[in-house]
């Protein structure tokens, strides 16, 4: 009887096989409670989107990056997004088991790709978990404890740390990660009734401010106001070129619907419920984004706004102190949400990832008495409180939004891809739900030709095709944003017009020559493909690219860190390989059996 381990004793696949084999994404749901409706979904989207970014996210882009404009910034992310937000609705409406872009990706480009897109799309989360526990927690320490909690902080924290590390220890920020670990491993559902509790507490809040800005704030305020220490003023003290650095830092203040089809597999009925939670909570937080902001600087001067103490001191500036301390109660609750539903959203993708074998496979572990994944948890909370020591607060603003940017484009890329690959039908015995899988046989020609909309190998043709396209488009950001020695009109802009019309060309030859792959019985399908997705990866990549020097070299650092897990780990444990291993010695086997006889 082989063991286990003399599976590495076989033959293995070829190296391109073993890189770009696809996983089935209909096993990811495990026994998970289904137990989640759009209401539930809808809340955790709103909770993670819309829940403590609006308190510590914009006043520092307000007062350092785009001023009054940061109102135009968010509806620049909101714009961007939208075309991401359809590829993630027809996603989270394909596969009813635990969505998000490692899934997707797994399932159409293969497991290399997978990889890393899985790796910094959990680090990026991560990150963000961090950024906003370390905001809640400087909140709280600096309302409610009076600086205690920092003082014990520099006393204590130095004699075991060094300097550079002890000054980024957060008590709070860590004793909020442990209440959401301890809550998140009591259950989904609770998770979803904490959240509703919460955020209508927060969306009470916002409403009281905005009608407190109307009552208070100035058009003068807004449009007029001129800081006197740098003599910059109006409402785009900063130029377009504020603006689009604000676009591209708010854009991780939408990341929260990755929460919404990470749930994908704890919903009562996913195809339908998904897609509307998705479309609801993005609407919502983007109504929330814009109205808040505007009611900012509608309320104070843009330049008098304190990036620390941001809205309360807002408030405080005009004798508010009753509403300054429901305010800050909000801050507290938006904090404790988006933590919650970061933390679920990374215990759902650690266990995705153990599943396949990729990473160590107690992570997917689920425990019997709540249904959820307790060690992925567990995990998930050590590496985001390392995260809080090891990085400040204003480093971690600027590292999580190129992980997310390069996500989002995945996924984009990954909706068109998969949009034009041969499918078969599976059905969820679990649920009794027909699925979608890409369909990883190899077809013979004469096979293909019968096939109705089908061309021999066309997926990997699309994929060919959509890497000229990337290509294509990363040149014209270069062209964008390369030498200043450039003509706009006589060299940058006729290059861009011809390299916009070949990526017209490419997109409308794929949309002509290949035929989209029905699904059947669709929740819900994206519209214009490939060119709406194809649109998501330009304003994506574009937005990258006007992103600082640390977000680019972290996104590097995100890269190499998921090169060295899946060739250290995931390449030799991978759930398909061991699977085609077995498969190949016991066909072995039965070869040498009828050979003996």
């Amino acid at each position: 009887m082989p063991s286990y381990t003399d599976y590495y004793n076989c033959k293995p696949p070829p190296l391109l096989e073993r890189l770009f084999q696809k996983s089935s994404p209909e096993h990811q749901d495990q026994d998970l409670k289904k137990c989640l409706n759009i209401f539930d979904l809808t809340v955790q989207g709103v909770a993670h989107i819309a829940g403590t970014s609006i308190f510590i996210l914009t006043p520092e882009v307000v007062k350092l990056i785009a001023g009054p404009g940061t109102v135009v910034s968010y509806l620049i992310s909101a714009f961007v997004l939208f075309f991401t937000v359809l590829a993630y609705m027809d996603l989270g409406a394909r596969y009813r088991g635990i969505g998000n872009a490692y899934v997707y990706v797994y399932s159409a480009l293969g497991e290399f790709a997978a990889g890393l897109v899985g790796t910094f799309m959990m680090t990026e989360i991560a990150l963000t978990l961090a950024l906003y526990s370390v905001g809640f927690g400087q909140n709280l320490d600096r309302y409610v404890m009076g600086g205690y909690a920092h003082g014990l902080q520099v006393k204590y924290a130095g004699t075991f740390l060094p300097d550079y590390l002890a000054e980024n220890v957060n008590l709070m920020a860590i004793a909020l990660i442990v209440v959401c670990c301890v809550i998140n491993c009591i259950g989904v559902k609770q998770v979803a009734i904490t959240n509703i509790i919460s955020i209508s507490y927060v969306i009470l809040a916002d409403i009281m401010y905005c009608i407190l800005s109307l009552i208070y704030g100035s058009n003068n305020t807004f449009a007029h106001s001129t800081d006197p220490d740098t003599g910059r003023g109006g409402v785009f003290p900063y130029g377009a070129a504020g603006v689009v650095a604000g676009a591209a830092i708010t854009v991780v203040a939408f990341n929260g619907f990755e929460t919404t089809v990470s749930l994908s597999a704890e919903a009562k009925n996913s195809k339908r419920d998904v897609p509307l939670a998705v479309a609801l909570s993005f609407a919502i937080s983007t109504t929330i984004y814009v109205s808040v902001t505007l009611a900012i600087v509608y309320l104070v001067p843009w330049y008098s706004l304190d990036e620390s103490t941001g809205m309360p001191a807002s408030l405080d500036a005009h004798g508010l102190t009753v509403p300054k301390y429901i305010l800050i109660g909000a801050i507290m609750l938006a904090g404790f949400s988006i933590a919650l539903c970061s933390l679920t959203t990374i215990a759902r993708g650690l266990m995705v990832f153990s599943n396949d074998g990729l990473i160590l496979s107690c992570l997917s572990l689920v425990a019997d008495c709540s249904q959820v994944p307790v060690v992925a948890t567990v995990t998930a909370s050590a590496i985001t409180i390392v995260f809080t020591i090891v990085f400040s607060f204003k480093l971690l603003i600027h590292m999580v939004s190129g992980g997310a940017l390069l996500t989002f484009s995945a996924v984009c890329y990954t909706l068109i891809v998969i949009s034009y690959s041969k499918q078969k039908e599976v059905v969820d015995e679990s649920s009794g739900l027909v699925q979608n899988e890409v369909d990883n046989r190899s077809f013979t020609t004469s096979e293909a030709q019968v096939t109705p909309g089908y061309v021999h190998n066309q997926e990997w043709k699309i994929v060919g095709w959509m890497a000229s396209f990337c290509t294509i488009v990363t040149l014209c950001i270069v062209l964008i944003y390369g030498p200043k020695s450039w003509s706009f009109w006589k060299v940058r802009l006729p290059i861009m017009m011809a390299l916009g019309f070949l990526n017209i060309l490419i997109l409308s030859y794929i949309k002509l020559i290949y035929h989209i792959q029905p699904q059947r019985d669709p929740g819900f399908v994206c519209p214009g493909i490939p060119f709406v997705p194809a649109t998501g990866i330009t304003l994506n990549l574009a937005l990258f690219s006007a992103l600082d020097s640390a977000a680019h070299l972290m996104t590097i650092a995100y890269i190499i860190i998921g090169i060295f897990i899946y060739f250290g780990y995931g390449y030799f444990h991978s759930t398909i390989t061991l699977s085609k291993r077995k498969e190949l010695e016991l066909a072995s086997v039965s070869e040498q059996d009828e050979h003996d006889q």
